[in-house]
C-alpha cells in the first residue's frame, strides 16, 4: 500500500491543467505593454506599426472585449472586462498597412513549460483595416522557429462601421472574432528551465488609408501548462520514498 501511495504523490506532483501562462489583456503602453505571467515565468512585449504606433485605449477603448476568455479559452485566469478607460484596448489605426505584437517569454522555474496554444480577439471596425493574421517563432531556445499559420486575407471580420456601443446591448463589446492558434504542431513547444521563446503575432493586408479603418485587438494570450511551484520538490519527496521502501 505505501508504494502506491507514492506513486500518486508523483502523480499529483506533476499533472497539471492548461493555464494562461503569459496574457495582455490592459494595454499601458503603444510599444512596450505590460505582460501578465504566471509564477515561474518572465514575459516582456513589444508592439509596432507601420506609419505610426497602434493606439491604447483608441476611443475610450470602445474596440475592447468584455468576454473574459482568450480567444475562446477560458482560463482558469478570466481576461479583463472592464471595457472602458485609456488601456483597455490596443487599435492598429486608419487602414497602416501592419501591425506586430511580440512576446518574450522566459523560463525561470524548475520545471519543463508547455507552450500549447495562442489567443487573441480581434476585429474591424472597417474593411481597410490590416485584417490577415500570422503566428511566427521568432527566435528561442530549442524551440521550433519559423511560420505557426498564416490566415486567408481579410481573414478578421469587418463590422463595415456598425461596432455597438450600447452598454444595454448585450452584444456591445463582445463582437470579436475569437481566435486559438496551436502550438502542439512544433517540433519542439517546450521551454526547458532558463529557456526563451518569442513568437509574434503579426497583422496585414490593411491598405494604408481610410480614416476609421480601425482593428481593434484584445485578450492576446498563450496557453499552456507549466508545473506548480513546490511541485518538483513533492516529485522528488515521492520518488525518494518510493525508493527507500524498495531498498527495505
Amino acid at each position: 500500500m505505501a508504494s502506491i501511495a507514492c506513486f500518486s504523490l508523483l502523480g499529483a506532483a506533476t499533472s497539471s491543467a492548461a493555464v494562461v501562462i503569459a496574457g495582455i489583456d490592459v494595454w499601458d503602453s503603444a510599444t512596450a505593454p505590460t505582460v501578465g505571467v504566471k509564477a515561474g515565468v518572465t514575459a516582456t512585449a513589444t508592439a509596432s506599426a507601420t506609419g505610426g504606433n497602434w493606439a491604447p485605449g483608441e476611443g475610450g477603448s470602445r474596440g475592447s472585449s468584455k468576454d473574459t476568455t482568450w480567444g475562446t479559452f477560458v482560463g482558469p485566469a478570466a481576461a479583463s472586462a472592464v471595457t472602458t478607460g485609456s488601456d483597455e484596448s490596443f487599435t492598429l489605426t486608419n487602414g497602416k498597412t501592419d501591425g506586430e505584437i511580440t512576446i518574450t517569454i522566459i523560463n525561470g522555474g524548475t520545471g519543463i513549460v508547455t507552450l500549447e496554444n495562442f489567443h487573441f480577439d480581434a476585429v474591424a471596425f472597417r474593411p481597410n483595416a490590416a485584417r490577415t493574421y500570422a503566428v511566427n517563432v521568432l527566435a528561442g531556445s530549442d524551440i521550433t522557429i519559423g511560420n505557426v499559420i498564416t490566415s486567408a486575407d481579410d481573414a478578421i471580420t469587418s463590422l463595415g462601421g456598425a461596432l455597438l456601443t450600447d452598454d444595454l446591448d448585450p452584444n456591445t463589446h463582445n463582437q470579436h472574432d475569437d481566435i486559438d492558434i496551436s502550438l502542439t504542431g512544433l517540433a519542439d513547444n517546450t521551454l526547458a528551465p532558463g529557456e526563451t521563446a518569442i513568437i509574434q503575432l503579426a497583422f496585414s493586408s490593411g491598405t494604408g488609408a481610410g480614416g476609421g479603418h480601425h482593428l481593434f485587438v484584445d485578450n492576446v494570450g498563450i496557453s499552456g501548462t507549466i508545473p506548480e511551484p513546490g511541485s518538483a520538490l513533492l516529485g522528488l519527496l515521492g520518488a525518494g520514498i518510493f525508493f527507500l521502501r524498495r531498498r527495505r
